[in-house]
């Protein structure tokens, strides 16, 4: 996110997003609530914000802040961008913890908690980038295709054991039942790739980044995918260690005053699907790359755990990425770093 202390800001604007409607509170920059309204989760409510904004404020002054919330706050994301608005997408589990103690919870008062959130940060505002539409395509592309592998062992596996344990009759009558609904399945799977494939070929700086990704054994197609979604393309707002840290690998310490040492370890709060899919590259790289085994081994024997060592293993894979992506130049397992003079 890009930061900006040289903005002239008069009025600060929560929106609380809902699936239907979304809630707006406004504050000057003295602190005072000034307006909450109401709007619908649509066109048609966009519009009429943006109009009752226009009417009852300076825009130019104004700066909006919304929550992610998942696929509810994308329309409205990408209308205050498409009309240049000053926009700041946080993570509602942010903003709470800068809340303090919540006792009364609505939808109004959510509003303005939103914007209390944005004048308590008013040095140091961030600005979102804009949005790339085909990183939310991509990113709808492979979390309907996680539904399609989950759906599709939710029928294999029950097949198998029926296979295994059934009785005959029982075997010859589901089998036939599911022959259609596994292929469809499979052909739906061999659409979401291809449709997958053709929106890569559309962006010529995603194929660069994704070759050069992929050039690291452990890190596979998808994996790079998913990085790529989460990273914006490896854009300028997260770097290696922002990264291990929203996937959950990267070690925090846990110290105060004389009596808690508690050393370093990861924190529970990180994204658990990039963290599983982290663990299946670590376990690849371990199996297929010499050099991760050695690390790995290496590791080990120097007293460390299994989960810490295979933690090591996620947190390198991670930072060879961000290198090859920096260095424009595919991963040379061969490569000896120059020792300092």
């Amino acid at each position: 996110m890009k930061q900006n202390e040289s903005l002239e800001i008069d009025f600060f604007i929560g929106i609380d997003m809902s699936k239907s409607k979304f809630d707006v509170g406004v504050l000057d920059k003295f602190g005072n609530r000034l307006f909450h309204k109401v709007f619908n989760n649509n066109n048609l409510g966009f519009e009429d914000f943006l109009h009752w904004i226009s009417n009852s404020l300076d825009s130019d002054k104004c700066f909006f802040c919304m929550e992610y919330t998942g696929i509810y706050s994308r329309k409205l994301w990408m209308f205050l961008q498409d009309h240049s608005c000053l926009l700041w997408m946080e993570s509602g589990f942010q903003i709470k913890r800068k809340s303090g103690i919540v006792k009364t919870k609505n939808d109004k008062i959510d509003a303005y908690r939103i914007a209390e959130y944005v004048l308590s940060n008013r040095h140091n505002l961030k600005i979102t980038p804009d949005y790339e539409e085909d990183i939310f395509v991509l990113h709808d592309l492979l979390a309907n295709r996680n539904r399609i592998v989950d759906c599709m062992k939710k029928l294999q596996v029950p097949l198998k054991e029926i296979q295994e344990h059934g009785n005959k009759k029982s075997i010859e009558v589901i089998l036939e039942i599911n022959i259609e609904a596994k292929k469809a399945l499979q052909n739906s799977l061999k659409s979401i790739d291809k449709k997958i494939d053709e929106l890569i070929s559309e962006n010529e700086n995603w194929q660069e980044n994704i070759e050069l990704a992929t050039s690291i054994k452990g890190i596979g197609k998808i994996v790079c995918l998913w990085m790529l979604v989460y990273s914006k393309n490896f854009s300028e707002e997260y770097n290696a260690r922002k990264f291990a840290s929203l996937a959950g690998v990267a070690p925090f310490e846990i110290s105060s005053g004389s009596s808690i040492r508690g050393g370093f370890h990861v924190n529970c709060y990180s994204h658990r699907q990039l963290k599983g899919l982290f663990h299946i590259a670590a376990m690849t790289a371990i199996k297929f790359n010499p050099q991760m085994k050695e690390y790995f081994d290496r590791k080990k024997k120097e007293g460390k755990k299994g989960f810490v060592a295979m933690n090591n293993i996620k947190n390198k894979l991670i930072q060879q990425v961000y290198a090859v992506i920096r260095t424009k130049k595919p991963f040379d397992p061969e490569y000896i770093y120059k020792k300092a003079a």
